[in-house]
C-alpha cells in the first residue's frame, strides 16, 4: 500500500483490523484515492523538460510553441519528426531564444548546460557571427543549427556555421576548444561527410561519390 490508502488503513481500530473482509473493502475503495494522490504528487515531474516524453513532451511543445515535426528534411534520410531526446533539445532551445538576453556570455553557458559540448562564437562587426559547434555528434541537431532552430541570434545579424569533431586549429591559441599544430583540426562548414577518391572512413567523417561532400 502507498499514498493515501495506507494511511487510513492504519486508522482503522483493533476491533476491525483483523478482519479481511473489511480491509479488502476499504482498500478498494480508497484505491481510486490513491490515483489521485500520486498524479498531484508526480504530475509536476511527469512535465519536467528534463524528464518528459511522447505525449507530455507535445504538451510542452504547445506551450512552448514548437512542434516535433520539422518543416524541412534533414540529411541522410533522417525522419523531420522528432524523438524524445532531440526534441527535448529543440524545446529547451526555443525557451533559451525566448529568454535570451542577445549576450555571448549568456550563449555560451546556456549552451553548454543544455547540449554538454563547447562552442566558440566570433563577432565579426559587420552583423555577422561565425560560430563553430565542437564535438556534436547529433547529425539531426547539427540539421537543426544550421536552419536556425538551435541557437538565438540578434534580428538582421546573419550567422556562419561550422563543425568540428575536437578542438580547432588556432595560431597563438591553446585552450580546451582552439589548439595549434598537431593537435586542432580544420573545422567544417556542414556535419555532410567530406569527399574522397578511393577513401571510406566513418570516423574521419570522409566518403566517395554518392555519400560524401565538397567542402
Amino acid at each position: 500500500m502507498s499514498g493515501m490508502s495506507s494511511y487510513y488503513l492504519r486508522l482503522v481500530t483493533s476491533e476491525h483490523a483483523n478482519k479481511p473482509k473489511f480491509n479488502a473493502m476499504l482498500s478498494s475503495l480508497l484505491s481510486y484515492s490513491d490515483d489521485v494522490y500520486n498524479l498531484a504528487v508526480y504530475l509536476d515531474g511527469y512535465f519536467d523538460i528534463d524528464n518528459a516524453v511522447g505525449k507530455q513532451e507535445d504538451m510542452l511543445g504547445d506551450i512552448i510553441g514548437i512542434d516535433r515535426t520539422l518543416n524541412f528534411q534533414p540529411d541522410r534520410g533522417i525522419s523531420p519528426v522528432l524523438e524524445d531526446e532531440p526534441y527535448r533539445k529543440l524545446l529547451q532551445s526555443k525557451i533559451v531564444k525566448n529568454m535570451w538576453n542577445g549576450g555571448i556570455d549568456e550563449l555560451l553557458q546556456t549552451w553548454n548546460e543544455a547540449f554538454g559540448s563547447a562552442l566558440i562564437v566570433q563577432d565579426n562587426q559587420d552583423m555577422t557571427l561565425d560560430i563553430c559547434a565542437i564535438g556534436l555528434s547529433s547529425q539531426i541537431i547539427g540539421n537543426m543549427i544550421q536552419k536556425g532552430y538551435i541557437i538565438p541570434k540578434p534580428m538582421g545579424v546573419g550567422i556562419n556555421f561550422h563543425f568540428s569533431d575536437s578542438a580547432v586549429f588556432a595560431y597563438g591559441v591553446e585552450n580546451d576548444n582552439m589548439k595549434g599544430y598537431g593537435e586542432g583540426l580544420w573545422e567544417r562548414p556542414t556535419l555532410k561527410d567530406s569527399f574522397g577518391y578511393g577513401v571510406e572512413d566513418d570516423m574521419e567523417h570522409i566518403h566517395g561519390y554518392g555519400e560524401g561532400y565538397w567542402t
